[in-house]
Formats: C-alpha cells, structure tokens, sequence
C-alpha cells in the first residue's frame, strides 16, 4: 500500500539535537501540514552515537506526527505533492530521486552544508539545482547568498524568497527583567562567553584565538572577568598564558545546558572569519549560537565581515567589532566600564532578536511560501519503485540494464518475425499491424522507463514480459 502527504521533507539529520533548527522547523511542518519526514537514519551514529529510535522516542511532538517520520531506505516510495530541503548538498543528492518522480521541491538554502562561493563544483551544483524546472523556490536568508544565486548562477529572482535569519526557539521561558543575572547586581563577575563547534584542529574560523586574545588583554584591566567557552575546544588550543585562570572550559553540551548558562552571561564574542575552514564556506549573521544566546539577553559583541547585517543597530542592539583589534577592543573596554551601558546593550540584543528572529514569524513566512505551493496545480505521479537517490546508495543498476536490453530484444523479434512471414498479402499486413501495435507498446514502457532513470518498477518488468509471451504465441499461431 502506497503512502501519500502533501508534504515531504527529506532530511540527513533531523531528528538530532545536534541541528536544532531544523527540529523546531520541521516539527512545526508535521503539525501545521499533512506532512511525512524521511530521514537518514544512523546519521546520528557518527555525529552523536546514538541511535535513530532514541531521537523519535524524544521529539516534543504527538505521537500521531511521530508515525509519521519514515526512514529513507525502507519508504523512498513514499509519494508527495511537494518536497522541502534545507542546505544545497542534500538538495543534490536528491536531485535524481526528485527528478524520477517528477516531485516539485522547495530549497532552504543556507549557508555551509555545501554550498560555498566562487566555488567552480560547487557553482555547478547550485545550477543543476536552482535551475531545474521541479525547483519551485528557494529560500536565502543571508543578503550575499540572494546577490550571488541571481548575479553569478543566474536564477530567476522570482523564485527566489528572502527571509532574514533562521528558525530558532525564540519562545523561551525567559524575562530578562526577572530571570536575568547581571553585573554587579546579581555575581561579583562579568561573565564573557564563545560557543560555537570546534571542527577539526580548527581555531579560526569561528574566531576562538580572537576569543584568547580579547581575554588577555581585557585581563590587567578587569581582573575578576571570568571567560567560558562552550564547544570541543581545550586550554591546549590556543596559548592562554597568565589568563588560564580565568577560564573554564564546558566542553560540549545539549540545548537544556543552555538555558541556565546564558542566563548567567554577560556579552558572548563571536568573530568569525569567512573562506577559512573551507573555500568560499562563511556563516550566516548572527550565528545561531549568537542567536540563541541574544534571547535570553546575552549582549551580542560580534562581527559582520560580509556585511550580511540587515535589521540590527551598531551600539543599540550588537556591538559590531572589526579586523583593526585596538579599536574593537577600545569599544569593548569602554562596555565593560559601565555595568549600565552593558546592561543596556543585553536588554537591545534581547529585544531586536525576539523582533527580528520570532520563532512565530519564521515560520508563518516559511509557512506561506510552502501553503502557496502546494495550493498550486499537480497532477499526480508514479508512485512505484524508482531510483534511489545517490544519498541512500547506488542506484539499481543491473536490474535496468537487464530490463533495457529485454526491450531492444523484443524490438529485434518483432522486426524478424514480421520479415519472415510468407508471401500472403493478407498475412504479412495482419501481422504488421500487431507488429505496430506492440512496438508502439514497447515505446510506452521505453519512455517510461527512461522517466524512471536508472531504475525500474517491476510492473514494467513484468508487463514487458508478458508483452514477449502474447507476441510469440501470436506470431507461431499465424
């Protein structure tokens, strides 16, 4: 029995704590639409070790949108009218499993997870893609990712939708008036934070020797500031020196680490550095460790290389610092000489990022651009056993090539046959005529098979048989 959603969002991760955005909007989909997920099950394996059943088990979703999160590899079959997909490398990959069944899809396409700039692969790869007819849309939420997909890739800006900022959980039990603890009011310390995931050996892409160095020479001046950092990162990393002290070090943590550390933190630095750990690879503004932090009114300190800021005021709702360090420290100096102007600078980042980046506006405007595709017309497709894509394995090679070169015979005994008949008129055309009518036949399951790609559904396989048996028994019986 065949399943069927209007929606199906196809995913490498969800569901995982390790991408919580895509938890939150994904599970808003499963409420709001008649929405199925597939997903990469054991993806979670080599990201957190631990299992696929563990994650449907602790989804904060009812149990009816849980029966509804199939693995890949045992409902690809699965049929939709419209398909959802967040980061350009997954969107590839699935690019021929879209392309068999004729599914339309909507791309989220943020930064990383593929996509890079002035990557020549990667360029090519946003073409096949943004490009493709079954694209319907696709949503940018970084102002240099909207320039570039028109500028240098060439999509049709009217497929393009632009929404600043990403989905995160902005509806927190959290008042900074009430649950805020500040300097000097509440703790002796002001409390300076950096979160982000280490990748690899990597220190400076997302700026954790800037962090350092801002600390040591924040120190002499402001001895009882204490710096935390969040992530895989290590007092080994980068030289601490005399600030060692000063430091502690959480290691990696879960979303519920969360909401009592930032409650605690004064400003969180984040300066991150574009094309480093990769080619062409950049962060989004803010980042979402930044975000999450700014909504329970941690003062945001953090850098704009790109210029992707599109909502938020220097001085009132960040403090944007920049690549001449003595400046930027002079401006961090000056914020932590006055509790009140700090203060203050918490309060503007908790209010512009609950403005800005409400959980309810992401997704309603997500939420409309899906809403409007799939009130659009289309017809319904195969839903038999097509190829799968490059991300759940090879596709079914063998069993098409067995099935193409079935055809090619029976186009060969068709026309033997027709050619070895006797003289008789009568015959010769009788036969010809069942000669047309089968060939014509074959062409149907050719095309269709050549629709379905590199696989092929065993109706075709066995209705090309059977197609074999009735011409034989006709061709001996006349």
């Amino acid at each position: 029995m065949h399943i069927f959603h209007d929606l199906l969002i196809v995913d490498d991760i969800y569901p995982s704590s390790f991408s919580p955005f895509r938890t939150v909007e994904y599970n808003h989909y499963l409420s709001f639409f008649d929405t199925a997920v597939l997903t990469m099950e054991g993806s979670q394996l080599w990201i957190e070790n631990t299992k696929f059943q563990d994650h449907i088990r602790a989804l904060t979703v009812p149990e009816e949108s849980k029966a509804r999160i199939y693995p890949f590899r045992t409902h690809h079959d699965i049929g939709a009218k419209l398909a959802y997909v967040t980061f350009l490398g997954n969107a590839f990959k699935l690019l021929p499993y879209f392309a068999a069944r004729q599914l339309p899809f909507i791309l989220q396409l943020y930064p990383g997870g593929g996509f890079a700039i002035d990557q020549p692969d990667v360029d090519e790869k946003l073409r096949q893609v943004l490009l493709h007819p079954l694209c319907r849309k696709v949503i940018t939420t970084q102002t240099i990712t909207l320039r570039y997909i028109v500028e240098k890739i060439g999509c049709d800006p009217a497929k393009i939708e632009f929404i600043f900022g990403g989905v995160f959980d902005s509806r927190i039990d959290f008042d900074f008036h009430q649950d805020k603890k500040t300097y000097p009011r509440d703790k002796p310390h002001i409390d300076i934070c950096f979160v982000a995931h280490k990748y690899g050996t990597d220190v400076v892409s997302k700026g954790f020797d800037y962090f350092v160095r801002v600390a040591r020479a924040l120190l002499p001046r402001f001895p009882d500031t204490r710096f935390h950092v969040v992530g895989d990162y290590s007092a080994t990393d980068v030289d601490l020196d005399e600030a060692g002290g000063s430091f502690t070090f959480h290691g990696r943590q879960g979303p519920e680490f969360f909401a009592r550390f930032y409650a605690g933190m004064d400003a969180i630095i984040s300066f991150n550095r574009p094309f480093v750990l990769m080619p062409g690879a950049f962060d989004g503004f803010p980042t979402g460790a930044c975000l999450e932090a700014g909504f329970r009114g941690v003062a945001n300190l953090i850098n704009d290389p790109l210029k992707l800021n599109a909502e938020f005021v220097d001085g009132r709702d960040v403090l944007l610092l920049d690549d001449d360090f003595d400046r930027s420290l002079t401006r961090i100096t000056a914020l932590l000489e006055d509790p009140q102007a700090l203060l203050a600078l918490g309060v503007g980042t908790w209010r512009s990022f609950h403005r800005v980046m409400d959980l309810d506006r992401q997704l309603w405007a997500r939420s409309r651009i899906i809403g409007r595709e799939l009130a659009r017309g289309q017809s319904l497709v195969s839903l038999g056993y097509a190829p799968r894509s490059a991300i759940d394995g090879e596709p079914l090679r063998l069993l098409t090539e067995s099935m193409r070169q079935r055809i090619t015979d029976l186009e060969q005994l068709v026309a033997i046959s027709t050619a070895g008949v006797g003289a008789d008129r009568d015959r010769i055309d009788a036969l010809e005529a069942r000669g047309a009518a089968l060939a014509q036949e074959v062409q149907y399951w050719r095309l269709t098979a050549e629709r379905l790609g590199r696989g092929i559904s065993n109706r075709i396989f066995e209705k090309t048989k059977s197609v074999v048996r009735r011409f034989v028994k006709r061709t001996t019986s006349a």
